[in-house]
């Protein structure tokens, strides 16, 4: 037993426990629950539809009583062509109907002065009192018969009665019959089913006044506020569980006719009962089930567990000092399932060894320098090449901070790739690639002397840019031709201005612009020469918007001459984009002079200008010829030109100047329709907020 209760303190007997809970003990806690819950539900079920029934019964049978006393009323009154009222006669019917029917109890008639003329079944003493009984008038005016609420008659008696006009041929109103319905037949009429099942009925007028019951206390009492009686006053039907009279009930409502409502229902302490005691069957039969698995958990706590957790203890040891490992023999000998497992983890064992020399092996045999640090920063291993670029052997610093090793400290807190400048032993700068990521907890470092590589990276970058140079020079000669052209208009308008004596402004105006076109063509020479010399214009915030109207300012002359009508549409409150206006200026020009040329004949430009998230997008769109699919993957390669005279340079200066900028270039178009070139530049940002 002690042995017991001490493998209980172990994670593997908990971890069992808590299996056995979840996959026994909790399962049939739910099932259990799940089967009262049915039962209660099929309980519930099978009231709602015998109360259903019940109610649907009692309202066909009580309209079929009601209809039956409004027609004995009227053979009582015989409405023939007499033109009057025979009393003698009808008091004699009536108290032969009051004597043959269970459910009238009394008749009286009311002449129109609402005076009572007699009353069946007694005599006629009470003839010439005067008493306004509810309902007179409106059967007086309705012509027709009504079924009362519960009401106070003549007598000071609360009653139920059905109330039918007298008239004859002339329409004339002479009085009104009046038949008092028997509150006790109706309330037997509901005992006859509910009260023999433990349930209960009632029937309410309009008002919410109990007329019948099964409890005969409950007569005249206002259920008004009762949730039931709310909804079938209300005209509703239906079933539900709701409270009544204190107690939660299983309840049936239904509006009859005659503006009556009937409830039936059952209090669930009495529905339930069945439930209630097959719940206490259940409750024994689990509480044997569970000393049933009581006694299983012992027997595999016994015989199970303890085994593991001895195999677990050898494991522990065997992995601390494997020669002092106590070896457990019964396990070994042991033919069972923890006798295979005892055998299977000694073979692992060995080849987990064979294994481990493998790996030492490879990672002494790799060309690269190799270093492992824990969380702490301490040196945990060191290969042959990360010894030698050290310079001293690998158990020296194994165990040690790399803080000792001040060159590679960068390495306790590097995450990804860089690189970094070293001096050797001879004083000789190396550079040396890093790679670092997560490992075992610490840090795995691979180290690389990438010296000679990175030297004939640098003579590759020299050839590329000589290279480069030259593609620059073919840029900067087709870029003076636009500025060239723009001048050369500008000065033969300006010629044809001054020969006809042009105002002043006029001059200004043609002057300025060729002022700018000078210059912008300093600064493509500037650039190139930059260019050359490694150096950066200096990037800053471009609106857009602005820059293309200057543009469309210098082409002014240009787009009337080859009869382009430009729309612009501009979306309002644009930011600033990021970059080199010069740049930019030089991206437009370029892509609405080929929008230009594109159209021989003339034709229209749409410039539009939008905000889409962090970018600012910017599209130009012409009805020219347009580009075949076949070129259009073609078009950013230098030298490649749709043109007769193109020298294939613009498009891959303007995706380089896109590009360089942080933004992307697209062309859409279809051949005779036109093409649609849409940039995307990357908004300014001013104190983390886009501007």
């Amino acid at each position: 037993m002690k042995r017991l209760f001490r493998s209980i303190s172990t994670r593997i007997t908990r971890k069992y426990l808590v299996i056995f809970s979840f996959v026994l003990i909790i399962p049939t806690l739910v099932i259990y629950q799940l089967v009262v819950n049915y039962a209660k539900d099929l309980m519930r079920i099978n009231i709602e539809q015998s109360n259903e029934i019940y109610a649907e019964s009692i309202a066909k049978r009580l309209n079929s009583e009601l209809n039956d006393v409004v027609l004995q009323l009227q053979l009582i009154a015989g409405q023939t062509g007499n033109q009057r009222v025979d009393e003698q006669a009808m008091y004699q019917r009536a108290k032969q109907t009051v004597s043959k029917s269970v459910f009238i109890q009394s008749i009286y008639y009311f002449d129109a002065s609402k005076r009572l003329r007699f009353e069946a079944p007694f005599q006629t003493e009470g003839r010439g009192i005067v008493y306004e009984y509810p309902k007179m008038e409106h059967v007086r005016w309705s012509y027709n018969y009504v079924v009362t609420e519960l009401i106070r008659n003549h007598r000071g008696e609360q009653a139920v009665a059905v109330l039918i006009p007298v008239f004859f041929e002339d329409r004339r109103f002479r009085g009104a019959l009046v038949a008092e319905l028997s509150r006790e037949y109706l309330s037997e009429m509901l005992k006859s089913i509910s009260v023999t099942r433990g349930g209960f009925g009632y029937i309410v007028d309009r008002n919410g006044m109990v007329i019948a019951s099964t409890d005969e206390a409950e007569w005249n009492k206002n259920y008004a506020e009762e949730p039931v009686v709310e909804r079938v006053v209300k005209g509703e039907i239906g079933t539900g569980v709701m409270p009544h009279v204190g107690q939660v009930s299983v309840m049936t409502y239904y509006m009859m006719s005659h503006n009556w409502g009937l409830v039936v229902g059952v209090p669930e302490s009495l529905a339930f009962v069945p439930v209630s005691k097959l719940s206490a069957t259940l409750t024994g039969g689990f509480a044997v089930i569970f000393a049933l698995m009581l006694c299983l958990v012992v027997l595999g706590m016994r015989h199970i567990l303890n085994p593991i957790v001895r195999l677990t203890r050898f494991a522990r040891h065997f992995h601390q000092s494997p020669s002092r490992a106590p070896f457990p023999e019964m396990l070994v000998e042991s033919q069972d399932e923890l006798g295979v497992l005892m055998r299977t983890i000694t073979s692992m064992a060995v080849k987990i060894h064979e294994k481990e020399q493998f790996l030492r092996d490879v990672i002494e045999g790799i060309p690269y320098a190799l270093i492992t640090l824990d969380q702490q920063g301490r040196i945990t291993h060191v290969n042959r090449n990360m010894a030698a670029l050290i310079g001293a052997p690998a158990d020296t610093w194994k165990g040690q901070p790399i803080s000792v090793l001040p060159p590679f400290s960068f390495l306790q807190s590097l995450v990804g790739e860089t690189e970094v400048s070293l001096e050797d032993e001879n004083k000789q700068t190396r550079i040396i690639r890093a790679v670092a990521s997560p490992f075992n907890g610490g840090v795995l470092a691979v180290l690389e002397d990438v010296s000679q590589v990175k030297l004939l990276e640098a003579h590759v970058r020299q050839s590329e840019r000589l290279a480069l140079m030259g593609q620059i020079t073919s840029g900067i000669a087709h870029e003076l031709k636009n500025p060239l052209a723009v001048l050369a208009s500008t000065s033969e308008l300006l010629k044809e201005e001054m020969a006809d004596l042009a105002p002043a402004q006029m001059i200004q105006t043609l002057v300025t612009d060729i002022e700018e076109e000078i210059k912008r063509m300093s600064e493509i020479v500037s650039e190139f020469l930059a260019f050359v010399r490694m150096r950066h214009e200096e990037v800053g915030e471009v609106e857009m918007d602005r820059l293309m109207d200057r543009v469309l300012h210098l082409l002014r002359i240009k787009l009337n001459e080859a009869n382009v009508r430009v729309i612009r549409s501009y979306e309002p409150f644009l930011p600033p984009a990021k970059g080199r206006q010069n740049k930019l200026l030089q991206v437009f020009l370029n892509l609405l002079l080929n929008s230009v040329e594109a159209m021989p004949n003339g034709g229209t430009i749409t410039i539009q200008m939008k905000r889409d998230g962090p970018w600012l997008t910017v599209s130009i769109a012409d009805s020219g010829v347009g580009i075949s699919e076949q070129d259009l993957q073609w078009l950013f390669n230098p030298f490649f030109s749709t043109k007769e005279r193109g020298n294939g340079l613009g498009l891959t200066i303007a995706r380089d100047i896109v590009v360089e900028h942080g933004g992307d270039i697209q062309i859409e178009s279809v051949v005779n329709q036109g093409t649609t070139v849409r940039c995307r530049f990357p908004i300014a940002i001013k104190e983390g907020v886009a501007t």
